[in-house]
């Protein structure tokens, strides 16, 4: 299903929130009417739905790192403890020109370092680094690994990220001091300071405009070594040449597989309803389910940023999960960017402010 082009029926449908979460939208009504998925149909597509630019998407974005702290007797301990198992995230941060503004020519340097107030980080995948230009400092120490990595990194017309994986080992109530030091991961470089909470870290998923063209996204989630209950979006959202929305994407598992890939289209209806809906497949091109819902900000204001918020539907039109995320608008045809969350038989998702 290889287009561009926004879907030729109407939808009847209220704004649609995910898992009572507020984003200032109505809830779907029952009464919608939840057999129309517009041209999108549950049969198998090509891989990546034939689409060169999502096929190199795929290819492009990711490489597995070799983290040498992985091995490290501290970390594998933890990791292997069946008896009190720690907490485990995957934590992901994107940081440069994610929507592709033209208008960024200015080399920008994102250099800087994540840092635990205790436990252990890992680093998983690097995300579109240049050899020679970003790399991750050597760790001072690996016996045992300290809770920081530093890496140097710059761009121009795209992004560069990290993905890890974050352990936080369990705590015994006898071993607790009276007053606990409370969890926290802190982002540092030139241009954002921000720390995140534990709580923080069980659905977050926000979009930060830096400004001049520039954002960081960071993205966490329990790390599910089973792919099947929760993972990650990323990919694009933006207009075609004939000014219609569309959307795809890279679907993903929480511990960072790839499981597919999906893609949709956006606008508003007769009843001035911003909508969304489109489709997902595995690798291979087999149908997965379909995805539908609303989204909000950025088109048709001064924001530059805007939200989305859905259901999964199977080959029955039945709900088995939910999807949402943010994304950003670009200032031409090639531009834009979104990054968001799935879950399979989930309620709820997202938090209320959608971070």
């Amino acid at each position: 299903m290889k287009t561009r082009l926004f879907w030729g029926f109407i939808f009847i449908m209220a704004i649609f929130v995910v898992g009572g979460c507020s984003t200032g939208t109505e809830p779907v009504s029952e009464d919608t009417n939840l057999e129309d998925f517009g041209s999108y149909e549950a049969t198998d597509e090509a891989p990546f739905f034939g689409d060169t630019d999502l096929s190199e998407l795929s290819t492009a974005e990711e490489s597995e790192y070799d983290d040498p702290a992985a091995l490290s007797p501290a970390i594998v301990e933890i990791e292997n403890d069946t008896i009190n198992r720690p907490d485990m995230f995957s934590f992901r941060m994107i940081w440069g020109n994610l929507n592709r503004d033209s208008g960024v020519t200015a080399l920008t340097d994102w250099s800087g370092k994540l840092t635990l107030s205790r436990g252990h980080v890992v680093v998983t995948h690097t995300i579109r680094f240049e050899p020679g230009q970003d790399y991750l400092q050597p760790r001072i120490t690996l016996y045992p690994p300290p809770p920081v990595i530093q890496w140097t990194s710059k761009t121009v017309g795209h992004f560069d990220g990290l993905a890890t994986k974050i352990l936080i080992p369990y705590l015994p109530e006898v071993d607790r001091p009276i007053d606990p030091l409370p969890f926290t991961v802190t982002y540092e470089s030139e241009h954002l300071n921000i720390s995140f909470t534990l709580d923080q870290l069980e659905e977050l998923d926000t979009l930060i405009n830096i400004g001049h063209g520039n954002a960081i996204s960071f993205q966490a989630m329990r790390y599910e070594p089973r792919t099947e209950i929760h993972g990650g979006l990323i990919g694009r959202w933006g207009r075609g040449d004939d000014g219609r929305g569309f959307f795809y994407g890279l679907w993903r598992a929480s511990n960072g597989r790839l499981l597919g890939a999906l893609q949709g289209h956006w606008g508003t209806d007769d009843n001035g309803h911003q909508i969304f809906v489109g489709k997902w497949i595995d690798q291979s091109g087999r149908f997965r389910g379909f995805v539908k819902g609303s989204w909000s900000g950025a088109y048709g204001t001064d924001r530059i940023d805007g939200k989305f918020r859905g259901r999964i539907y199977n080959a029955a039109r039945e709900v088995v999960g939910q999807m949402g995320g943010n994304y950003m608008k670009g200032n031409n045809h090639r531009g834009g960017f979104f990054t968001g969350r799935w879950c399979i038989g989930c309620q709820p998702m997202l938090s209320n402010d959608g971070s």
